[in-house]
């Protein structure tokens, strides 16, 4: 091959590379030229669909977007669009006081909010927004009048409710001015909202203005333990045998009633590798079931009751039955007293590894320091064994205690 010819090739060959090349680059020019005539159309078109548009709900939305934006004047005029199309439209009435505030205007405020005062008498929609408009500009009657309206609301919204408690108890922490700002009518929302909020001296003062024959007992056992955890074990007994009547001194011994798990009832966790459950057999008693896994070498304390005695320097008389099966390692379970804030300790022997209902009875001395009560529960202790992972099952039921006069077993 020639000289000649092989130059001739190589000078097709980047003609070739060049050209495409440069279609290539054209091309994407084209797209980038694409890409921005589409978007100034569809600013164009935006800007054109903003001009005409007349519905109040996008054109508040349009004063909102150049409030941020700085631009106060125009976002006025979307608003004034906005209320000659519809002149009780709130949300544009609201943004509009709102931006005469900002802009120190606070009378013209003043005179959008007393309008909407008027307009919104029953109106619970957009209530809150208006509250918050009128603690802006500082008319904390009409604040205060709205918050507590809308308590009372049957079909307010969990959230807004929420929200509302909880601004209330930020602008009044002291329970007399919360109570007075607020009103008698709504002490029940308040002193749900204390208990969620473990302010004790809170729903201490509103306890006495609710009506308690209208309460319901679950929703009081948060109180109970509230004043149990802070020592108050006297008062919470109270107020647990007025909603869970019962003469007996230790509550549901049979598990035969649904289990309260709170309060002055039966407390139950749930431990990895344990699981309980209520068993109402057709023959035999009704029991608590708890059955081991065998997956935990676990120190277990989770099923108790708390008992308010008040009878101190007293003997008292446990009494129950037990009845187990399969039970493994050298640590079984056993039933224990323990004092509240006290010295008080006395346990029963281990279960057997397999036995039918057995009773067992323990007898203690109330110390006269054990002010708060004791604490009944079921117990076992960690193993040192290799096998270590206790499984099986146990029942407990008839559980009872009493005071005596002669102890038995002690």
């Amino acid at each position: 091959m020639s000289y000649k010819v092989v130059v001739r090739e190589h000078s097709i060959l980047l003609s070739s590379i060049l050209f495409f090349s440069l279609m290539g680059l054209g091309l994407y020019q084209l797209r980038i030229a694409l890409v921005v005539q589409s978007a100034y159309n569809n600013f164009s078109n935006q800007e054109v669909i903003k001009k005409y548009q007349t519905e109040p709900k996008f054109l508040v939305e349009y004063s909102k977007e150049d409030i941020l934006l700085g631009n106060y004047g125009q976002a006025k005029e979307w608003l004034h669009k906005a209320l000659r199309t519809d002149p009780v439209y709130i949300p544009a009435w609201l943004t509009l006081a709102e931006l005469e505030n900002n802009s120190g205007h606070r009378s013209k405020a003043n005179e959008i909010l007393e309008y909407l005062d008027d307009l919104m008498k029953d109106v619970i929609r957009w209530r809150w927004e208006k509250a918050m408009l009128a603690y802006l500009i500082g008319r904390d009657d009409i604040l205060t009048s709205d918050l507590a309206w809308l308590l009372q609301q049957d079909n307010l919204t969990w959230k807004t409710k929420r929200k509302v408690l909880d601004f209330s108890f930020s602008l009044w922490p002291a329970p007399g001015d919360l109570l007075k700002k607020m009103d008698k009518v709504n002490a029940e929302n308040l002193f749900y909202h204390a208990l969620r909020l473990n302010k004790r001296d809170t729903a201490d003062f509103l306890w006495p203005m609710l009506d308690h024959t209208q309460l319901e007992a679950q929703k009081i056992l948060p109180y109970i333990n509230l004043l149990i955890n802070e020592d108050k074990t006297k008062e919470a007994a109270e107020i647990w045998k007025s909603f869970y009547q019962n003469d007996a001194l230790l509550y549901n011994g049979q598990f035969a009633l649904p289990l309260v798990k709170k309060g002055f009832g039966w407390r139950i966790g749930h431990p990895e590798g344990v699981k309980t459950e209520t068993a109402t057999p057709l023959v035999g008693p009704s029991s608590l079931h708890i059955r081991f896994a065998g997956e935990k070498n676990i120190n277990f304390y989770h099923i108790s009751q708390i008992i308010p005695l008040s009878h101190i320097s007293q003997y008292y008389n446990l009494t129950g039955e037990l009845r187990s099966k399969g039970i493994s390692t050298d640590q079984r379970p056993f039933v224990e007293v323990v004092g509240r804030e006290c010295s008080l300790t006395a346990k029963t022997e281990m279960v057997l590894p397999d036995q039918e209902w057995a009773q067992f009875t323990l007898d203690f001395l109330l110390p006269e320091e054990c002010q708060q009560g004791i604490v009944v529960r079921l117990r076992r202790l960690p193993s040192r064994n290799i096998d270590s992972l206790i499984r099986g099952d146990l029942w407990m039921t008839n559980f009872a205690l009493q005071p005596v006069s002669q102890p038995q077993s002690l």
